[in-house]
């Protein structure tokens, strides 16, 4: 046998919207586009360190070229 209990129309909204944010919340812990967004981000910025290493590394190597060249004439 089964009972059925009334709850008044106002609660039952009450109850929907928990458990959508039970479904919110759920989804957010779930959800890994953060982390992933965020590693990008550092290989991003481990590629930028790369690139900025290597123009300084080339450049001192020009510079000494150009110095060079500059005093033969």
């Amino acid at each position: 046998m089964s009972y059925r209990v009334w709850v008044s129309p106002s609660y039952r909204g009450f109850f929907k919207r928990e458990s959508n944010m039970r479904a919110v919340i759920s989804s957010f812990i779930k959800n890994e586009s953060g982390a992933t967004a965020i590693e990008y981000g550092l290989i991003a910025a481990l590629i930028a360190v790369a690139i900025i290493a290597t123009v300084t590394a080339v450049g001192t190597s020009l510079q000494t070229t150009f110095t060079s060249v500059a005093g033969a004439l």
